[in-house]
């Protein structure tokens, strides 16, 4: 076993799993993108990434803000697009409380972090259907930039993962599920969905769940009274209808965007990411 250990610690040394100037392999064990092996982040605020049309007809610049782990030597690390929520409303950006604190924890990790902001409305339930397609569409303007920028960024642009909370994880089904034969790029290099308390009701479109479909891992509370948890019970017998890789954290009897249990939803997430990036 000890021989087997040391093996495989070298494996994943020699593939640039490990940042190895702070992991351990022996003793006090902390594994890169899953364990905070980083003291510290930097933080680049509201890079613009593309430009829309409201649907009011004025222009917006679309930013995101980037989070990064400090002094780290590694190259071709994944990279995790954040999604905020809020009801699709005004008043609500990539600073979002819990987005910027899941940014910040997996760049701890080792990951590059980005968060991005999409069009919104004054009434985005007016007029469903063009809410999401304008928020799909600036997301995809994410992406394409991610992807033109990811060497400078110093990102595997073939490991993107895909984060959403709540409309923010409405936004991420319709994009990791929906295909849209006017971009087959749109989920290039997407290997994961994280969809926290956002799996949609059929007012924000059907999901088109195919076996193509990237490896998703959901967060609900029981007891969410905006976003109902059977969504996220539908959606899993779905997934698994179509043998795509899942996983339902469940939280008993909490509600909306239940933070407080995000020590726990943490720790598994990086465990379900881990494998999908090795």
């Amino acid at each position: 076993m000890i021989l087997f250990c040391a093996l495989f610690a070298n494996f994943l040394l020699a593939n640039n799993f490990y940042e190895t100037k702070t992991a351990k392999i022996n003793g006090d064990e902390k594994v890169r993108y899953v364990d905070k092996i980083f003291e510290n982040i930097t933080i680049q605020k509201d890079v613009v990434f593309g430009e829309s049309v409201t649907s009011t007809g004025t222009k917006q610049n679309l930013a995101l803000d980037i989070y990064s782990p400090e002094n780290d030597n590694l190259e071709n690390r994944p990279v995790i697009v954040w999604i905020h929520g809020g009801g699709f409303r005004f008043g609500n950006d990539k600073t979002q409380s819990y987005i910027v604190e899941m940014a910040k924890r997996f760049a701890l990790k080792g990951f590059v972090c980005l968060a991005i902001d999409y069009r919104l409305r004054e009434n985005p339930k007016d007029d469903p259907k063009g809410t999401i397609s304008d928020a799909v569409e600036d997301a995809v303007k994410g992406l394409d930039w991610l992807r033109e920028n990811g060497k400078l960024l110093k990102v595997d642009v073939s490991k993107i993962i895909i984060a959403g909370g709540s409309a923010g994880g409405m936004l991420g089904c319709n994009l990791c599920f929906n295909d849209r034969p006017d971009n087959k790029n749109d989920k290039k290099g997407v290997v994961a969905f994280v969809d926290l308390w956002g799996t949609p009701d059929e007012i924000w479109g059907q999901l088109d769940i195919d076996k193509n479909d990237p490896p998703t891992i959901i967060v609900h509370g029981t007891e969410d009274k905006l976003v109902s948890y059977s969504n996220s019970i539908q959606l899993t017998e779905k997934l698994k209808s179509m043998q795509v890789t899942h996983e339902l954290i469940t939280i008993k009897d909490a509600g909306h965007t239940p933070v407080k249990y995000i020590d726990e939803f943490e720790k598994k997430i990086a465990d379900f990411l881990f494998k999908l990036i090795l």
